[in-house]
């Protein structure tokens, strides 16, 4: 196969781990005979349609599906990217990878973004689709996207991937299918709306006008009446007139070779195919029907198969011969015969045979540096010594790509007493289940493979980091740091599973309280996955360090890194959602409400766009608290519930209690001490003894905070005595600002006024450095008053602070300022920004410009003026051009 590694527009290497086989994303060569069929022609432009969603070719094998198309193409000169499918393709990451490839023939900026690929990204079929549909309209040319060979497409994540490009795509990139049967797409719905182009096989048949000229082409000339006897038995089936066109060439009856052949199309081609090979010599024959294993193959390829030295000459004799020899590339290197063709040459191959040829065909590939198609071929083989070692070779590669279904279905394949025997299959087949989301197949097999004192090796390593991962999330005996420590002296430096391992490591250090030893690990760990470009690792590594920085009163250093990521990639796929969220974090607690707010919004529709909600578990409650200090009360109780929901159905109780408490804080922000006080005698007979002392500090604090509501002081003061302990043991200065707030409301509560002040004063100086303002806002409005008379510790933050509570006594409107736009729709809900394309359109209707006008003075169809109208629309919450235009004024956008 032609091998290509893909390289950015500016000279950097794209990120894509894994070399690709070239030709599938090379549209085959029009086909002589083929390209001038006016009528086809004429049903495919119904394909640049805007109207049209998707132009399916449905058909048996034969019918010239993929000719068509390319000889459409060709005529019409329309700019194209092409994707040959193959089974291969049902693993999702693997035809993510193509699928960019192949779109950056059209749009070469596509896939520059960094963290699509590779084992630490989860990657769902929504991330996919968005991803491409982004990049798709970085640019409104018009082009047409061809995926050939859809039948061998059987998964859901692709279909889903699809179904996205069908329903949401733009109108300018115009979608095609050549399939041998209907995929499951929404083809009804899309017929009845007139947005469906669809040819069958009646229509691919030749008439006999077309037959007589594409016989012509092939240098048959036949009586009128012979050609429309052999269009009746052939039924106008391309394959089947190829294989009588040469057949029929100097042919000594052709009468009779018509009239001898006819009934089902099985008939026919097994009798002309007889014909076919009993007119080419012996040497040629026997060298189709070895050749005929190899999905693709070169002139090597083809000497390994037979063991001739002249593999290339007779390559192209077959190939002068119309011998459904079909070329690849341009260089005519790389070929591949006609599906049934090649089926039919097959079937000439006893068991043995084939064995035989699948075992050189790996042993070849091997050398070629071609190891998953050797793997596959050592498969078809039943070599399972030769099997496995491919495979142990290719595991690793294969899961660093992220193919994780490639790989699991390799070891599927295997015995499963071969693959427990090798500690390298078992961790990467683990690690692949549980990055699949299969957690309880993942903890059974790593359970099974034992591992201990004297255990050496990457894959115990990687056995013990799975272990520790899962020891860190799920109630366990087991100790995450113990395990995770186990795994890093086994691990190499390189391994994709260490940055995990140290992000396990940071974890269980911020579960204990730790946040002084986490900080270093999560440093570590992001450095390592940015090393072996593991970007969603990074942005993770990042988003837990920054949490980490603010616990201990670096509240601007966490800001400062949240903006170096972003920073150094403005755009890209979802993984930037964790730096928008440490973002929000940062500028929530300095009192920023419209930033933070506008940056958590973003982060959680990022995270729920690319299909990655679960990995806004443990993140949503500052966005309940700047939906509530924005005046959003509904929305903040929105994300509270969400979370609860979402944990509980992950099974993740701990998540879940802190759901529970961040909706009783808003509670009891929002007046409802009743439900806040429900909360808190349920939280305190619900305490898990496997749940550490960290995750159970804010609700302990909570608590405080409905003791203190409910004049219970004495209470507040017991638990906040005991929570400054622990937090001044980890060094938590957020956290015992809040208990100092706190302890001051508790004192002034019982008339100790001079402790009040003291506490109070204790909050500013811990305080002050990080600018850590909105604390004093959220615990310490009934003790504002004591602001003037801390004032000397640190005048400027205490301004900040007083100016902050005096905002927020007043209007419950989200707060104007400078700088970034907060848009939220009727519900509070903060709307997408407009594009940069967008932005221009909504200037256009400002000036009155009509989706025409719009269409002409962009250079663009109509179609795609309507979808730029709509998308603004859409983000802007409103529902025809005179709300949009409304709206854009009050947000100073026109």
């Amino acid at each position: 196969m032609l091998i290509i590694e893909p390289m950015a527009p500016s000279g950097g290497r794209l990120e894509v781990p894994a070399p690709l086989v070239g030709t599938k994303i090379h549209g085959p060569r029009p086909v002589v005979g083929y390209r001038e069929r006016p009528r086809l022609n004429g049903r495919l432009d119904g394909a640049l349609n805007d109207a049209t969603r998707l132009t399916l070719l449905s058909a048996p094998p034969g019918y010239g599906k993929t000719v068509a198309m390319a000889g459409w193409l060709a005529a019409r000169g329309v700019p194209y990217a092409w994707l040959s499918l193959d089974t291969a393709d049902n693993d999702l990451a693997r035809f993510a990878r193509y699928l960019t490839a192949a779109l950056r023939t059209i749009r070469p900026e596509a896939g520059t973004a960094t963290g699509l690929f590779g084992p630490g990204t989860n990657l769902t079929p929504d991330l996919v689709a968005a991803t491409l549909l982004d990049e798709m309209a970085d640019d409104d040319d018009p082009f047409v996207l061809v995926l050939d060979d859809y039948q061998t497409i059987t998964v859901d994540p692709v279909h889903r991937v699809v179904r996205f490009l069908i329903e949401h795509g733009p109108p300018f990139v115009h979608l095609v299918l050549s399939t041998r049967e209907d995929p499951p797409l929404p083809l009804a719905r899309l017929r009845a709306h007139g947005r469906l182009v669809e040819l069958r096989a009646e229509e691919l048949r030749y008439t006999t006008e077309e037959a007589t000229a594409y016989l012509g082409e092939a240098g048959v000339a036949l009586e009128p009446a012979l050609t429309v006897s052999l269009i009746e038995r052939t039924e106008g089936w391309v394959v089947g007139l190829q294989l009588a066109a040469i057949s029929l060439r100097d042919h000594p009856e052709p009468a009779a070779l018509v009239a001898a052949f006819g009934g089902s199309q099985r008939f026919v081609l097994d009798y002309l195919a007889d014909e076919v090979l009993g007119r080419i010599d012996d040497d040629l024959r026997s060298f189709l029907v070895a050749t005929s294993i190899a999905e693709r193959f070169d002139a090597g390829l083809c000497r390994a198969l037979t063991g001739r030295d002249d593999a290339h000459t007779l390559l192209s004799q077959a190939e002068q011969a119309n011998l459904f020899v079909v070329p690849l590339d341009s260089e005519r290197r790389w070929y591949r015969y006609h599906h049934l063709f090649a089926d039919y040459l097959k079937a000439q191959l006893t068991a043995d045979e084939r064995r035989t040829l699948h075992e050189r065909a790996a042993d070849y590939l091997e050398t070629q540096a071609l190891g998953p198609e050797a793997v596959d071929h050592a498969l078809a083989a039943g070599s399972l010594d030769r099997a496995i070692t491919l495979v142990e070779r290719e595991a690793r590669p294969t899961f660093e790509a992220g193919e994780l279904a490639t790989l699991l279905g390799w070891l599927e394949a295997l015995p499963a007493e071969r693959v427990a025997k090798s500690p390298e299959l078992v961790s990467l087949q683990a690690w692949a289940l549980f990055l699949s989301g299969q957690v309880a197949a993942a903890k059974a097999s790593a359970d099974s493979h034992p591992i201990g004192p004297g255990s050496a090796g990457s894959g115990e390593g990687r056995l013990y980091a799975l272990r520790a991962l899962l020891a860190s999330v799920f109630p366990s005996d087991a100790d995450a740091t113990d395990l995770a420590r186990a795994g890093l002296v086994l691990l190499g430096e390189d391994d994709p599973v260490r940055p995990l391992t140290l992000l396990a490591l940071g974890t269980a250090r911020l579960g204990r309280g730790d946040w002084t030893g986490a900080i270093e690990i999560l440093r570590t760990a992001r450095e390592t996955a940015r090393r072996i470009d593991m970007s969603m690792i990074a942005a993770a590594s990042a988003a837990m360090l920054g949490l980490s920085l603010n616990a201990i009163g670096a509240r601007a250093e966490a800001e400062a890194l949240s903006r170096e990521v972003l920073e150094r990639r403005s755009k890209g796929p979802a993984t930037w959602f964790l730096a928008r969220w440490l973002l929000g974090l940062a500028r929530y607690e300095a009192g920023d409400l419209v930033e933070a707010r506008d940056e958590l919004e973003r982060a959680y529709s990022a995270a729920a766009r690319f299909g990655l909600a679960h990995m806004w578990l443990g993140l949503a409650p500052y966005l309940a608290l700047a939906r509530q200090a924005t005046g959003s009360p509904e929305a903040a109780l929105g994300a509270a519930r969400a979370v609860d929901r979402d944990a509980r159905a992950a099974g993740m109780a701990s998540l879940a209690a802190q759901a529970g408490e961040t909706e009783a804080r808003i509670r009891l922000m929002q007046g409802d001490l009743a439900a806040a006080a429900a909360w808190a005698e349920q939280a305190i007979a619900d305490v898990s003894e496997w749940e550490s002392e960290a995750w159970r500090r804010p609700r302990e604090l909570t608590i405080a905070r409905v003791r203190l509501a409910q004049s219970r002081p004495a209470e507040a003061r017991s638990l906040l005595a005991a929570a400054r302990v622990a937090d001044e043991a980890d060094h938590n200065v957020a956290e015992l600002i809040t208990i100092g707030v706190l302890e001051a409301a508790a004192a002034a509560a019982t008339g100790r006024h001079a402790a009040a002040r003291r506490s109070f004063e204790g909050a500013v100086r811990l305080a002050a450095p990080g600018g850590y303002v909105q604390r004093f806002v959220d615990d310490g409005r009934g003790v504002a008053h004591l602001l003037p008379l801390v004032r000397k510790v640190s005048p400027s933050f205490v301004d900040r602070v007083i100016a902050a509570v005096a905002a927020a006594g007043g209007s419950s409107r989200t707060p104007k300022r400078g700088g970034p736009v907060v848009w939220e729709d009727a519900k509070g809900q903060l709307l997408e920004p407009l594009t940069t394309r967008e932005l221009e359109v909504l200037r256009l209707m400002a000036h009155g410009a009509t989706n025409a006008d719009i269409a002409d003075r962009l250079a663009v169809s109509l179609g795609t003026a309507k979808w730029h109208v709509g998308n603004v629309r859409a983000k802007l919450g409103v529902a025809n051009r005179t709300q949009a235009l409304v709206r854009a004024q009050e947000l100073g956008l026109v």
